[in-house]
């Protein structure tokens, strides 16, 4: 055996050795400790005076039963962090204590700016930081961390602004100091404001969003959604409009069906069919170009029908509007037939009975009541079947198209 070889089977030798030992050092440590070990007068002590597993494990219990010994807590947490000084938790807690001690708050600061520096990006650090700043009546601070926080996590923007908003109240100030740049976090602050029905809060990220938005973009989607629902119908239109250039504000979104049909957020006319029926575009049939909308049904249901629907913003008119389009119909069965509902706001109905179970394209058309105020017209496709009638399924087709609406006075002027 060459000296070399027996030199370094010797280093391994000794090397596992001590391993040995100190994996007997840490397994005693570690009985010695009792996990309901209540922090008392006297400082805990472990045999290891590198700390061990044994010294992080007592760490961990005094961390959680601190109130008991504030004072033995600091100290013992100060030794640790000698050893350990990338645990996080242990800087926070030793910032927890010297609050609850009456530190210096300089020192309490330089405590909890330790647990974020060791980990910057561990977002529960970041967090407990955003907690304690603010309540250490540390505004800026907090939301400092808040921001931090919420980091490559746009999804979770809601929780930062519930958070930071209960003491940032102006929405360009909340923005700018707790949600970092960048579309998907003012998308996400949309999706929170139409939730929570924050219409001061949408406007200020909708006006930091470039448009205009792509069509289907859930910015502009939640963004018209809450408008509308607040009643301002201008901005609703205002914003379709940048990205629908075709759309002319108080007509019928879509009315000749240029551009797909959706599930009814925004001004998107709402095609969530039931089981036996299906809606669709036909670019084949249609009274204007390029498409109609489609209804088709099976003929195995009993389907009572509250869609195809769609929403129309309007400007405020006493005099009344006009409904006008075009509808066609082929084998269409049951006596309870489709037809079409008509309402502004909570007002009163009117519906449109189809001519005929089959029939060529025809023209329809209706007088609304006027309103003093801008309104929300709701036109929409119903059936009311009896489940008593022996035919009561539905069967056939239906079109839609060229849908219009105009102010009843300058409709009679032509």
């Amino acid at each position: 055996m060459s000296k070399r070889t027996y030199l370094r089977r010797l280093l391994l030798g000794v090397a596992g050795l001590a391993a040995i030992a100190i994996a007997g050092l840490e397994h005693r440590a570690l009985s010695s400790i009792e996990l309901d070990l209540e922090v008392a007068g006297s400082e805990p002590r472990v045999e290891i005076p590198w700390g061990g597993f044994a010294g992080r494990r007592l760490s961990a219990m005094v961390e959680a039963n601190w109130r008991q010994n504030p004072e033995m807590a600091e100290t013992f947490l100060a030794r640790q962090l000698q050893r350990y000084p990338l645990d996080h938790s242990r800087w926070y807690t030793r910032a927890i204590v010297s609050r609850d001690l009456d530190r210096d708050p300089d020192l309490l600061r330089a405590h909890l700016g330790a647990s974020v520096a060791t980990q910057p990006g561990n977002r529960e650090a970041r967090w407990r930081a955003a907690t304690l700043s603010q309540l250490l009546g540390d505004a800026d601070l907090a939301a400092d961390h808040l921001r931090q926080w919420l980091h490559d996590q746009p999804g979770e923007a809601g929780q930062v602004l519930f958070a930071a908003g209960r003491w940032i109240h102006d929405p360009d100030e909340l923005l700018d100091r707790v949600v970092p740049e960048g579309e998907l976090y003012l998308s996400a602050v949309l999706r929170f404001a139409r939730q929570h029905d924050r219409v001061d809060l949408a406007p200020a990220a909708w006006a930091r969003l470039p448009g205009p938005r792509p069509p289907g973009d859930n910015a502009l989607l939640d963004f018209v959604d809450l408008v509308l629902g607040e009643g301002d119908y201008d901005a609703a239109m205002a914003a379709w409009r940048e990205t629908y250039p075709d759309y002319r504000p108080g007509q019928v979104p879509n009315g000749d069906f240029v551009h797909p049909v959706g599930g009814g957020r925004g001004l998107d006319w709402d095609t969530r069919m039931p089981a036996g029926s299906q809606a669709m575009r036909d670019t084949r049939r249609f009274v204007s170009e390029p498409a109609s909308l489609r209804l088709e049904f099976d003929g195995k249901e009993t389907l009572r029908l509250s869609r195809p629907s769609v929403r129309i913003p309007v400007a405020a008119n006493p005099d009344g509007w006009i409904l006008s389009g075009h509808w066609r119909g082929e084998r269409l069965t049951t006596r309870a037939l489709p037809y079409l509902d008509v309402r502004p706001g909570n007002g009163d109905r009117t519906r449109v009975d189809v001519p005929a179970t089959t029939f060529d394209w025809t023209p329809f058309r209706v007088e609304l009541d006027g309103a003093d105020e801008p309104a929300l017209l709701h036109l929409q496709l119903r059936r009311d079947p009896s489940v008593h009638h022996f035919d009561r399924f539905l069967a056939g087709t239906l079109w839609l198209d060229a849908l219009r609406l105009e102010p009843r006075a300058s409709a009679s002027l032509d």
